[in-house]
């Protein structure tokens, strides 16, 4: 890896051969999200209330802490 502030890679990175693969595919996030989408589709107001709701109840935990 190249440190953009040094004119040198680091050290560490000259010998390492770790793979850079995603730890999650866009094709598994896409088979999650879309039932949930569809379902915002359908039903707009639902989801608007539910969001209302888990924003509420993450402030409420915030504020409590």
């Amino acid at each position: 890896m190249t440190n953009r502030v040094a004119d040198h890679p680091h050290p560490a990175a000259a010998g390492s051969s770790v793979s850079h693969r995603p730890l999650v595919r866009a094709n598994d996030v896409q088979n999650v999200l879309q039932p949930l989408e569809q379902w915002i589709i359908r039903y707009p107001a639902a989801a608007l209330a539910s969001a209302f709701v888990v924003g509420v109840a993450i402030a409420w935990w915030i504020k409590r802490k």
